[in-house]
């Protein structure tokens, strides 16, 4: 028996990716040239990743599930936010605790904290953000 993940997780995967890179680029530029203390610019840079990955999410990882209209879009962006700002604050948490206390280097922290909220920010978006739409109309 041969374990596979599904395919959406799949492209979930690979829009996350585009979203650690914008996090990592953001948290980066905000604490070396603006100056902003880590547990600050992580927040600026958790938030522009949510708006990056929602985009390519919608677009792609859940394109079956596709959200008609300026209101459908956001309210997805909505939840989409809300669901991310959770898995985001576990981010947040975990990179602090890591920096801290392993004196791990920031960028290091994030990814990890990142590849850990990942699997619940997943979970949390398939069942709610991007909910399968009741067919019967």
């Amino acid at each position: 028996m041969q374990f596979q993940l599904p395919k959406r997780f799949i492209t979930f995967t690979f829009v996350g990716v585009s979203g650690i890179i914008v996090n990592n680029a953001v948290l980066y530029f905000v604490v070396e040239n603006l100056f902003l203390p880590i547990s600050i610019a992580s927040l600026i840079a958790i938030q522009l990743s949510i708006f990056n990955n929602f985009i390519w999410n919608h677009r792609f990882t859940w394109a079956d599930r596709e959200m008609m209209g300026f209101q459908a879009i956001r309210d997805g962006l909505i939840r989409f936010t809300l669901v991310s700002w959770i898995a985001g604050g576990v981010n947040w948490v975990i990179l602090l605790l890591l920096n801290h206390y392993s004196e791990l280097h920031y960028l290091i922290s994030n990814l990890i904290a990142i590849f850990i909220a990942s699997i619940l920010n997943y979970l949390l978006n398939d069942i709610w953000t991007f909910k399968e739409l009741d067919k019967k109309s």
